[in-house]
């Protein structure tokens, strides 16, 4: 009896500190009207479970992880993701401006400005660096079939070389999720 109440108190006592966790909350690079567009997203699997002293929240099917050094201060322009993937910023500093900057804007001056074009998405910047989960953690899904009028606009800045993990998901599927607004997370 005294073991059987052992494990109901072990049981609320989980389910308690679960369901005071604060939910995830992640960047995303995603596609909207086809312009590649940032978003802060919370995963609608960020039910998280309470394993091995950590609160644990499931990433989805994943496939294949790579490990990725690019040089300090490369230059990449527009971009797309080849696949949807997760990608955590290990070191280093990535700087990733979406939509794209239309023809004759700079990728560092356009935080915050609102676009002439008409339906053109408004251009915001993320720097993603080791930090915190707002800062190192990006969903990429803006693919190519989709981003079909702008894509991102990615350059590396650091003096270091950024180095990332990046999980693809299965059959480019995006992880199912709630858009909590434009704009990464702050």
């Amino acid at each position: 009896m005294k073991q059987h109440r052992a494990l109901v108190a072990l049981a609320v006592s989980r389910a308690a500190a679960t369901s005071d966790s604060p939910p995830l909350n992640i960047t995303a690079l995603s596609s909207r009207s086809g312009y590649s567009v940032l978003e802060r997203w919370e995963p609608s699997s960020s039910n998280p479970i309470d394993f091995m002293s950590a609160v644990n929240y499931p990433v989805g099917s994943t496939m294949e992880a790579f490990w990725s050094r690019i040089k300090p201060r490369t230059y990449i322009g527009e971009a797309w993701a080849s696949q949807v993937q997760l990608t955590v910023i290990v070191n280093g500093l990535v700087r990733i401006t979406a939509p794209a900057p239309a023809a004759g804007e700079q990728s560092a001056s356009v935080c915050g400005l609102a676009e002439a074009a008409i339906g053109r998405p408004e251009t915001t910047v993320v720097y993603g660096m080791p930090g915190t989960v707002q800062s190192s953690i990006l969903i990429a899904a803006d693919l190519k079939s989709a981003s079909t009028i702008a894509g991102h606009f990615t350059d590396f800045p650091s003096d270091e070389p950024t180095i990332l993990v990046q999980m693809q998901f299965v059959d480019d599927r995006v992880p199912e999720h709630i858009v909590l607004h434009d704009g990464p997370c702050l």
